[in-house]
């Protein structure tokens, strides 16, 4: 009995101490906000954001200026074969600046401007997506938190139950009505039943840092959950449903992206071998001065010259090799490709749709069953606890109804979070998780 008690002790009861409130919604919120995958994907948001303007189309001219100032000093006191016996000294100053525009380049700026508009777009649906998948899994494992504490208070009923059926067969042994066997049973069970409730304890704990890291707060941080697993029971007609996921599955939506994004590569391939206009344009302007040793002669901005120049070019890729031809033919298979994967993504899209929808058809019974059953398991748990009392039963027989009170309430938790599972995943794929109903 000593060792009994030393277990009762140490797990009974589990007090929350000091814990923050957090509901569902809150989770979301912080989640949201904290979440490192969710932060990656808005700077790379960011930095589509900012390349995309027209400097990176090539639609706007290049200017570059540049100046050059140069000093010599060349001692001809003592050159024998110098005309002039003195020191020479030499300044020159120069300043260029030219533009270069290209006003057409076979269509390339508009396409690369097209091209840099659905980068960013893809970018922002990249972020939608990691939207969808960490709410999705905020969702999940804060209802795995939920289920794995019901699981723990299920058992924590069991071991309080169990604990004052010891307590009473010991009085029963003592005083003659009661067998030994029957007292060490039940000592054997509230054991069983203590130690599976520390290891539903250690489960739980785990559930809960496994919803911190989604959450990207501190891993042992404690909560009091306040939310309940909700009893989704809603029936969707399919064809709403197809229907809804071929307009805004988000994974379809980035495919129609990434082929807009390749008909503008292609467009940009095609672009070399048309008409392409650029315009050119600069001047320099250089001066000189320079000073002959003590003869007082200086020279000033001698040699002053102003140069500009103005160009419009033309040019045209008559002939490549053949490269041209093969362009095409790549061109044409890359199209292709493009209409093979779109088709590609669009039946597994409609297929896992299919899938999850005669899952969540299926979860549905299948709760509303566990639903049912774990009632009456409950009531008949009950009602043997008092017949064992009362003597009209043994222990032996209450354990097995008891075992399966147990197996019936875990697969009524297990089947709530299986019907929600299935719910949030049949709402990613019609891109309805992020609705306001979902939560």
């Amino acid at each position: 009995m000593k060792k009994i008690i030393i277990i009762l002790f140490l797990i009974s009861p589990f007090i929350l101490l000091s814990q923050e409130s957090l509901s569902l919604e809150n989770a979301i919120r912080i989640g949201l906000k904290q979440n490192f995958d969710i932060q990656l994907s808005e700077k790379k948001l960011e930095i589509s954001k900012v390349k995309n303007n027209l400097a990176n189309a090539g639609a706007l001219p290049t200017i570059n200026i540049s100046a050059k100032n140069e000093r010599s000093v060349s001692d001809q006191s003592n050159n024998p074969t110098s005309f002039i016996q003195e020191t020479l000294k030499a300044e020159s100053m120069s300043a260029t600046a030219n533009m270069s525009w290209t006003l057409f380049n076979g269509y390339g700026i508009k396409a690369n401007k097209k091209k840099l508009n659905q980068i960013e777009q893809l970018s922002n649906g990249n972020l939608t997506l990691t939207i969808e998948n960490t709410t999705q899994g905020i969702l999940l494992s804060y209802y795995n938190c939920v289920i794995q504490k019901e699981r723990l208070e299920l058992l924590q009923k069991v071991v309080n139950l169990s604990r004052e059926r010891l307590i009473y067969q010991k009085t029963k042994y003592e005083i003659g009505s009661s067998s030994k066997l029957e007292l060490l049973q039940t000592e054997n069970s509230l054991l069983t039943d203590s130690s599976n409730l520390i290891l539903q304890k250690l489960n739980y704990d785990n559930s809960v840092k496994n919803l911190n890291l989604i959450l990207g707060v501190e891993l042992n941080k404690k909560w009091n959950l306040t939310d309940k697993i909700n009893d989704r029971s809603q029936l969707f007609n399919f064809e709403n449903l197809k229907n809804q996921t071929l307009s805004d599955n988000t994974n379809l939506r980035n495919q129609h992206i990434n082929m807009e994004i390749i008909k503008q590569d292609i467009i940009l391939s095609k672009s070399i071998y048309r008409p392409m206009v650029s315009f050119n344009s600069g001047g320099s302007y250089n001066t000189n001065t320079y000073d002959i040793g003590d003869s007082g002669y200086e020279g000033d901005n001698t040699g002053k010259t102003l140069n500009y120049y103005a160009n419009l070019t033309v040019s045209l890729r008559l002939y490549d090799g053949g490269k041209y031809k093969n362009t095409k033919k790549e061109n044409k298979i890359k199209e292709e490709i493009n209409e093979l994967e779109l088709k590609k993504i669009r039946r597994e899209v409609l297929q896992q749709l299919s899938i999850n929808y005669q899952k969540y058809n299926s979860n549905i019974t299948i709760h509303n069953l566990n639903k049912k059953a774990f009632k009456i398991a409950e009531t008949n748990y009950l009602l043997a606890n008092d017949k064992n009392n009362r003597g009209v039963i043994n222990s032996f027989t209450l354990r097995d109804i008891e075992i399966a009170y147990l197996n019936s309430g875990i697969s009524y938790l297990q089947s709530a979070y299986n019907l929600n599972e299935s719910y949030l995943e049949l709402m990613k794929i019609t891109g309805g998780i992020l609705q306001e109903e979902t939560f």
